[in-house]
C-alpha cells in the first residue's frame, strides 16, 4: 500500500486503476467496457475491506472526468463513505483521519452531478525508442567535454514509452569519441556511493528527450554481436545520461 496525501489520487491502487482504464480508452474501449474491465481485473480488492473502497473511488473519479458517474458506483462510493469503509488506515492520526473524511466529503459533492466539462478520451502518442541496437552516441557535457555511450538494446513493446538500454563508456575528453573508442567497449564502473562498481547501464525513458537529444549525436553503428553486458533492471530519465562519469572521474554532480 502506497498512499502519499488525502486526495481521493494520491494513491497507489487508485492511481493503477486510474491508468488501466485509461490505457482501455487509448485501445478505442467505451468508458463502460474500460471500467468493467477495471473491475474484472482489480476485483480481488474487494476481499480487503480497507482497499475494496479505492476500486469504486478510482472508478467514480475516471467516469465523472469522462462524463458521468454509473449509478452503481455512485452508490458504492456514498455507501463507502457513509458507512466509514477505507478509513482505517487513518485511524492513528485523527488530524489525518480528518483530513480524509474533508476530502472525500468533497469528491462526493463533486460527483453527484455530472461534469459540466468532460475531458476528451485519451489518445495514444507514439513514442518509439530513438536510437537502434549498435549506436555510437557522443555526450555533450556541461563542461564542454564529452563522454560516450552505446545503445545496448531497444524495447517498444509499448509505443508511447519507447525505451533504449544504454551502456556509459569510460571516455571523457575535449573531443568527440571516435568509432574506435566504442569498438574497445571499455565500460564505466560505477565507483563512488553505494554503486558497488557496477557498470553503468539504464533503460532511458521518452521523457526529456526532445531536450536532452541537442546534446547528443550518432557516431555510426558498429553492432553487438552475441555479447551485451547484464541488464539490471535500471531506468533513468535521459537528463541522467552522461552524468555518471563526471562523478567518476572528478565527483561532480550534475
Amino acid at each position: 500500500m502506497g498512499t502519499w496525501g488525502f486526495r481521493i489520487t494520491e494513491d497507489d491502487i487508485v492511481s493503477d486503476i486510474i491508468s488501466s482504464i485509461t490505457d482501455e480508452l487509448k485501445a478505442g474501449n467505451d468508458l463502460e467496457d474500460a471500467s468493467a474491465k477495471a473491475r474484472e481485473k482489480f476485483a480481488e480488492l474487494e476481499g480487503d475491506a480497507d482497499e475494496a473502497p479505492l476500486l469504486w473511488l478510482a472508478l467514480a473519479h475516471i467516469q465523472w472526468k469522462y462524463g458521468t458517474v454509473e449509478n452503481q458506483v455512485l452508490q458504492r462510493v456514498r455507501d463507502d463513505i457513509s458507512i466509514g469503509n477505507g478509513l482505517e488506515r487513518w485511524g492513528d492520526d485523527s488530524e489525518a483521519l480528518a483530513r480524509r473524511k474533508a476530502a472525500l466529503a468533497k469528491f462526493l459533492a463533486q460527483i453527484e452531478s455530472p461534469n459540466p466539462r468532460p475531458s476528451k478520451f485519451p489518445k495514444v502518442i507514439i513514442r518509439r525508442a530513438p536510437y537502434s541496437k549498435g549506436d555510437c552516441l557522443a555526450v555533450l557535457l556541461p563542461d564542454g567535454r564529452f563522454t560516450a555511450a552505446l545503445v545496448l538494446n531497444v524495447d517498444d513493446a509499448n509505443p508511447e514509452y519507447g525505451k533504449n538500454l544504454i551502456a556509459s563508456l569510460d571516455y571523457l575528453e575535449r573531443t568527440p569519441p571516435d568509432i574506435d573508442v566504442f569498438k574497445r567497449k571499455k565500460w564505466l564502473i560505477l565507483n563512488h556511493g553505494n554503486w558497488n562498481n557496477r557498470k553503468d547501464i539504464c533503460w532511458y525513458l521518452p521523457p526529456h528527450y526532445r531536450a536532452e537529444s541537442k546534446r547528443i549525436s550518432k557516431v555510426g553503428n558498429i553492432g553487438l554481436g552475441w555479447f551485451v553486458p547484464k541488464d539490471d533492471g535500471m531506468h533513468a530519465s535521459w537528463r541522467h545520461i552522461g552524468s555518471q562519469i563526471l562523478l567518476c572521474r572528478d565527483g561532480i554532480e550534475v
